[in-house]
């Protein structure tokens, strides 16, 4: 039998095209295999063809206009089909109702079903249906009868456009006035920067060639630099004693807070003392005594005279050789005891591995099994 008389027989108009026209499953529909024991094409043992056709009508709607889509397929007796359905409802080909599935029986040797699909289109133009594959389970094989060719058009409601007019763009109602400065910004910002950087280095080259990097030095340091450079002014002498103290004191208060944290430059005299403590490597008394004197000079405007002022700030820097003495003397212990600890350890490591290497080395027992 021809597929037009196929086609008659079957009692609708397919669409008889090259894309849809029933054909032996090993030409028309491609198989699948799901697992090992599938084939890619029907084997003889098999003993039949997959012939399917489809309708679409009407071919040209509107908008949400009903559609029924047709979709007859021919398969050996004891083959399964499985007809697909579009899940999603916004999509631009949707499906108005379920399928509607129709046995047609046997038919010169092959059982016929037959789907009818009721779809509505949502836009317009040539829009293809998109309806997922038939399949087709014969035995262990999987037959896959695509409808990817249905199409359907839909048509605008809108009505054409004779004149072919396309209006002017509108005109503005005030002619926009740009200021100036909105037109020479780009300048402005440009002479700026120019300005800035010849001032950073004109003020670089005017800056000393030699200074001293005061951040890389330590607290001790940099306080022995600070007293050296207080005595060089000689403030003393100058007749500026009680400032002399005082900065001498500065000088103090800043190494103490760089060595003890607990010392903060924003603490008065009597919360200085109290937060030291019991701390070993600050001499208390004589600090207390030093804070009382200075406090007097700076806050009380009590005279003193440049002897007086030296001994003030010699005092001042006693104490902080004492605090750095007593520092580096508890650094040392630290760093002898680390490296005892790991002294110590590296020691263990070593007779740890001599005592396992001997027990490795040293006499073995005879193999079993050796001969008695």
């Amino acid at each position: 039998m021809t597929w037009r008389r196929l086609c008659r027989s079957v009692g609708v108009a397919l669409a008889c095209g090259p894309a849809t026209a029933m054909r032996p499953a090993g030409l028309a529909a491609q198989a699948k295999p799901p697992a090992a024991a599938d084939t890619a094409f029907l084997t003889a043992r098999s003993g039949g063809r997959v012939q399917a056709g489809s309708l679409v009508q009407p071919d040209t709607v509107e908008v949400g206009d009903p559609i029924t889509f047709v979709v007859t397929v021919a398969v050996p007796e004891g083959a399964r089909v499985e007809w697909p359905s579009i899940a999603d409802s916004a999509a631009t080909v949707a499906m108005r109702e379920p399928v509607r599935i129709t046995d047609q029986g046997m038919v010169n040797g092959q059982r016929r079903e037959r789907a009818v699909y009721t779809l509505s289109a949502w836009d317009v133009g040539a829009l293809p249906i998109d309806m997922p594959d038939v399949v087709v389970r014969i035995d262990t094989a999987v037959v896959r009868v695509p409808l990817t060719n249905a199409r359907v058009f839909v048509r605008s409601v809108l009505p054409g456009d004779s004149t072919q007019h396309i209006p002017k763009p509108a005109r503005e109602l005030f002619p926009r006035v740009v200021p100036w400065w909105q037109q020479w910004w780009p300048a402005l910002l440009v002479l700026a920067a120019l300005g800035a950087l010849w001032w950073y280095r004109r003020r670089r080259r005017r800056a000393p060639a030699v200074s001293v990097a005061r951040d890389t030095l330590d607290p001790f340091a940099r306080a022995r630099h600070e007293f050296e450079r207080l005595e060089r002014l000689g403030l003393a002498d100058a007749g500026e004693a009680g400032r002399y103290v005082a900065l001498a004191l500065d000088v103090l208060r800043l190494y103490l807070a760089e060595r003890l944290p607990s010392a903060a430059l924003s603490l008065t005299s009597g919360e200085l003392v109290a937060a030291i403590g019991d701390d070993e490597r600050v001499p208390r008394d004589r600090l207390r005594s030093l804070l009382t004197d200075v406090d007097g000079i700076k806050f009380a405007a009590r005279l003193v005279s440049p002897a007086r002022a030296r001994e003030l700030a010699g005092t001042a820097r006693v104490i902080v050789d004492e605090i750095e003495a007593v520092e580096q003397a508890r650094q040392a212990a630290a760093e002898a005891a680390r490296r005892a600890a790991l002294e110590a350890a590296a020691r263990e490591r070593r007779d740890s591995e001599d005592a396992a290497r001997r027990a490795s080395t040293g006499p073995r027992g005879p193999k079993a099994g050796a001969g008695v």
